[in-house]
């Protein structure tokens, strides 16, 4: 099995261990809220305060911003948002038209987590996932700049776009637009276009001013 199952096959055992701690988390009686956010507004995921919250996406995308807005993550329906343990204070913004999620007080979810096991083994799950993640991304900021490029965006493609088309590409999701690109890569517009122009004089990509394609199997 490839990488590039493996990423399909978590990202979907995700959804159901998210679906199943979601349905625990709203039968078991405890405040929650189910906040609705249009395109670019923002969410607090880390605690400033007393009453740090975990969130649950239901539906759409987020960017995953640090406190000097560098996007350092991405999530979408089914992820867990619980980055409390990160000492840096980080925000979500939407990046889709709408995102759903229900917001939870930590304390009330540890509450539950301690009377109930299952509970416990998905929340546990879904904060592996976040780390495998991020530590995947330290691991591709490893490469030379190009295929570094071409990395983060293949990841990107085979998580949000699992559709490949019949020349073996598979669209990159119109809402990751250049300049997001660019930061969650750490590299300026200018850079990032150069090495795209590049990559498609591999036939590694193909890209205009809307579309971006990257080849499914990211040769290098």
């Amino acid at each position: 099995m490839n990488t590039d199952t493996l990423t399909q096959n978590e990202t979907l055992d995700t959804k159901i261990q998210a679906g199943k701690f979601l349905t625990t988390l709203l039968d078991s009686g405890i405040a929650n809220e189910r906040i609705v956010l249009k395109k670019n507004d923002k969410i607090e995921l880390t605690a400033s305060n007393d009453t740090p919250y975990i969130f649950v996406i239901v539906s759409g995308v987020t960017s995953i911003f640090s406190n000097t807005n560098v996007a350092i993550d991405f999530a979408g329906e089914g992820d867990l948002l619980d980055y409390n343990i990160y000492s840096s204070q980080l925000f979500g913004k939407a990046l889709t038209d709408e995102v759903i999620v229900w917001r939870f007080s930590q304390i009330d979810v540890f509450n539950q987590i301690a009377q109930n096991t299952e509970l416990q083994l998905q929340h546990y799950h879904m904060l592996q996932i976040i780390q495998r993640r991020l530590e995947k991304k330290q691991m591709q900021a490893t490469l030379d700049t190009k295929n570094m490029i071409a990395a983060f965006i293949h990841t990107l493609a085979i998580r949000y776009n699992t559709q490949t088309d019949d020349q073996g590409m598979i669209e990159l999701p119109r809402y990751f637009s250049r300049k997001m690109i660019a930061n969650y890569v750490g590299v300026g517009l200018t850079t990032l276009t150069t090495h795209l122009q590049k990559l498609m004089e591999e036939e590694r990509v193909i890209f205009n001013s809307r579309v971006l394609l990257i080849d499914a199997e990211n040769r290098i």
